[in-house]
């Protein structure tokens, strides 16, 4: 089993989550507990927008998808949205696949371009 790493940081008043590994029914728990508090963060800058950086994700399961889905939902309500940075094709794919990408989710290839369209 890969390691497991979320960290939270910020820059230009915008929360940033960066993860490592596997997301799925046993890291998800710690996973949310981070996007909550991105976006408690998120509200008080009033960027209303959190950016998921997916870069060192290798696997994201229906769980994990879930997860991602629950808090663009919540984002959704103040008019937030989630802008997530992935290379990874298969990864890309279950994005697509599930549709969210054609909800309040957009993905780019870097950080950078996921910061600047905040």
């Amino acid at each position: 089993m890969l390691d497991f790493y979320v960290e939270l940081i910020e820059e230009q008043k915008c929360p940033i989550v960066r993860v490592r590994g596997e997301i799925d029914i046993y890291t998800c728990p710690k996973l949310q507990k981070i996007l909550n508090e991105a976006m408690q963060n998120a509200k008080r800058d009033d960027s209303n927008i959190i950016i998921l950086n997916l870069e060192e994700v290798q696997y994201i399961d229906s769980t994990g998808l879930g997860t991602v889905a629950h808090t663009a939902k919540t984002l959704s309500t103040t008019g937030g949205k989630i802008n997530i940075v992935c290379t990874r094709p298969h990864v890309k794919k279950v994005f697509d696949a599930s549709g969210l990408s054609k909800k309040n989710i957009s993905i780019f290839e870097e950080e950078s371009l996921a910061l600047s369209a905040v």
